[in-house]
């Protein structure tokens, strides 16, 4: 049986929004940083991980939030590794209040890679003995789809800087959530919150680029918004792309 981790958060001033909500990056970032917890709880370090020459990436999120937390609250965020098979990894997240309440819930894909070769790698059998995870998945893991830009509606650019990358050397994937929300019409910011987000990392990118950020804005009939991101690189080619369900305050 897979273990599970549970770690609390105390929402701080710099991870709210200008309404004293906590920002959506905020929220990775504490998925990011209560599976990291877990591996090293486990003994499994990053300094450990990278002298072996490998680190576990994202490559897939969905996240769903329910309802966001304020400012001063404290939210406990319990993650499991939910399977492994043999290149790739899904990790489950929930996100709750103090008094237990549901707020939010998360999947994401990760591959293992190799850092010298930049590829992905088959998962050692110390990391499913680790993690206490089966030999191969055990359940159906349904993570949607997300369209393509079919028309650009606004975009922005944006320089990477050296505070944008992580200990594995490229971009950190809390930017490219940051880069998309940026991206589109303040009154989209103002008026409206994230309740559902889809994001695939499908390539890097590092210190010195310049990205493109597209992005198409769907109306609904029930007052929701969907906005569609691609994010591309200093060659055109697609790094990330995104899918964001807003709907309003």
């Amino acid at each position: 049986m897979a273990k599970s981790y549970t770690k609390k958060y105390e929402v701080n001033y710099h991870d709210s929004s200008y309404k004293l909500k906590c920002k959506l990056s905020s929220i990775v970032n504490f998925l990011c940083d209560v599976g990291t917890n877990q591996s090293e709880v486990l003994g499994d370090t990053i300094e450990e991980m990278m002298a072996k020459n490998y680190a576990w990436v994202f490559y897939k999120y969905d996240i769903s939030m329910y309802k966001y937390p304020s400012y001063r609250d404290v939210i406990s965020i319990t993650t499991e590794p939910i399977g492994f098979n043999k290149f790739y990894a899904y990790r489950k997240y929930y996100i709750r209040s103090e008094e237990g309440e549901l707020l939010g819930e998360a999947v994401a894909l990760f591959f293992l890679i190799n850092l010298k070769r930049r590829r992905p790698m088959r998962i050692p059998q110390e990391q499913y003995e680790l993690y206490g995870a089966d030999d191969g998945m055990n359940r159906n893991i349904d993570m949607k789809e997300i369209r393509n830009v079919e028309k650009e509606d606004y975009h922005k650019e944006f320089n990477i800087r050296y505070s944008d990358i992580d200990s594995n050397g490229h971009v950190n994937n809390v930017n490219y959530l940051e880069w998309a929300i940026e991206s589109v019409p303040m009154e989209v910011v103002k008026d409206y919150e994230i309740k559902e987000l889809k994001i695939i990392f499908e390539k890097e990118t590092t210190y010195g680029d310049t990205v493109h950020v597209s992005a198409t804005l769907i109306k609904e009939e029930n007052e929701r918004l969907i906005t569609v991101h691609s994010i591309k690189n200093n060659e055109g080619k697609e790094v990330t792309k995104l899918e964001a369900t807003w709907e309003r305050e």
